[in-house]
C-alpha cells in the first residue's frame, strides 16, 4: 500500500484546568488528510479547501511536515511522501487542527510502513509536529487525536498517557480564530496556594465526571481555570458576559478550548440550540468570529477513510 487516506478530528485540550495535560476528541468538525509514499525523496505538502492560505507549505513550518521529518529521522526511510490536507476545520482557533494534522501523517506513516507502532510512540513523533504552531513539543492535542476520547498526559519523559471512554457529551463550539500565534509566553504559574487546590479538585472532578458518566459533574468541573484562561479569556471580546449568560441559561460549563480563542460549552443536548445562539449573539462580535457548531465529544480518533 502507498496511498492512505484519513479523517483527522478536532480536539479540546486543557478542557478547562488540565493545562498541558487533559484534552478529548470531538466528533466534528475534521480534516481529512491523504498521505502518498514517492520515489522522489521529497516531502510536498497541499493544502485545499475551507480557504487556508495562513497554513504553511514549507515543510518546517508545517505541523504535519515537521511529524514526518521526526518520522524520517527516527526510522531512517529515504523515500517522498505527498500529502494532501483537506480543510473542514479552522485553523487557529484552539481546536487542535495542527494536532490533527500531525497525528494523521505519522498514523498514516505507521500504516503505509506497517511498523505497528504503540500509541505512546506515535504521539511522542506527532508532537513535535507542533513545535511548528506553538512552539513546544505539547503532545495533548496529538495524544486526542490519535487515540480518541479523552486523554490524560502522565508523563513527557518518556511519554505516558492515559485513554479514558469519554461518554457523548453534547458540546457547543463557537469558533473565533485568535489574534496572535499562541499565548503560551503570557501564561503565568503563579496562581497561590488556594487557587492550585482549586484546581487540582477540578482535575480530579473532571476525571470523576467521565468515569460516572456525569455530564453536569463534568461541565462544572471544567468552567473554572486559573493558569490559561485569565490570559486567553482577554483576548476574547464579550467572553464573561457570554459565559455568565450561557451558565444562567443552564448550560453546566464554559471555557476557552485549547489555546483559543474558541469557546467550548458542555450542556444537555435539549438545550444546545438555546446555548449555540447565546454563544452566537454574545461572541460574533469578535473580529475573527467563524461561526457556532454543535457537536459531541467523540471516542474515535484519526481513521482510514476507505
Amino acid at each position: 500500500m502507498k496511498k492512505i487516506r484519513l479523517r483527522g478530528p478536532a480536539t479540546s485540550a486543557n478542557v478547562g484546568p488540565g493545562y498541558d495535560i487533559f484534552a478529548m476528541a470531538l466528533k466534528e468538525p475534521y480534516d481529512e488528510i491523504s498521505l502518498e509514499l514517492t520515489d522522489d525523496k521529497n516531502i510536498v505538502i497541499e493544502v485545499e479547501g475551507n480557504n487556508q492560505s495562513i497554513i504553511p507549505l514549507k515543510v518546517e513550518d508545517n505541523t504535519a511536515g515537521l511529524a514526518i521529518l521526526e518520522f524520517k529521522k527516527r526510522h531512517n526511510f529515504d523515500f517522498g511522501v505527498k500529502v494532501i490536507i483537506s480543510k473542514h476545520m479552522t485553523s487557529g482557533g484552539g481546536l487542535g487542527t495542527t494536532g490533527a494534522s500531525a497525528a494523521s501523517a505519522v498514523f498514516g506513516l505507521n500504516k503505509l510502513l506497517d511498523l505497528n507502532l504503540s500509541s505512546n510512540e506515535l504521539i511522542d513523533i506527532a508532537r513535535f509536529g507542533e513545535v511548528a504552531s506553538g512552539g513546544s513539543p505539547h503532545a495533548d492535542n496529538v495524544a486526542a487525536a490519535i487515540m480518541g476520547g479523552f486523554i490524560l498526559v502522565k508523563n513527557y519523559h518518556p511519554i505516558d498517557v492515559i485513554k479514558l471512554e469519554m461518554p457523548e457529551f453534547p458540546v457547543v463550539l463557537a469558533v473565533i480564530q485568535k489574534s496572535q500565534r499562541t499565548t503560551r509566553g503570557f501564561i503565568t504559574y503563579e496562581i497561590g496556594q488556594e487557587k492550585l487546590k482549586d484546581q487540582m479538585s477540578r482535575c480530579a472532578s473532571v476525571i470523576h465526571g467521565i468515569l460516572t458518566k456525569d455530564v453536569e459533574e463534568f461541565g462544572k468541573a471544567i468552567s473554572v481555570d486559573h493558569i490559561a484562561e485569565p490570559v486567553r479569556a482577554a483576548a476574547i471580546m464579550n467572553y464573561h458576559e457570554t459565559k455568565a449568560e450561557v451558565l444562567n441559561a443552564g448550560a453546566y460549563g464554559f471555557n476557552v478550548s485549547g489555546g483559543g480563542s474558541s469557546v467550548i460549552a458542555i450542556c444537555r443536548a435539549s438545550l444546545q440550540d438555546e446555548i449555540a445562539s447565546i454563544m452566537e449573539k454574545g461572541l460574533s462580535r469578535n473580529p475573527t468570529f467563524v461561526k457556532v457548531i454543535k457537536t459531541t465529544t467523540s471516542n474515535t480518533g484519526v481513521c482510514e477513510i476507505k
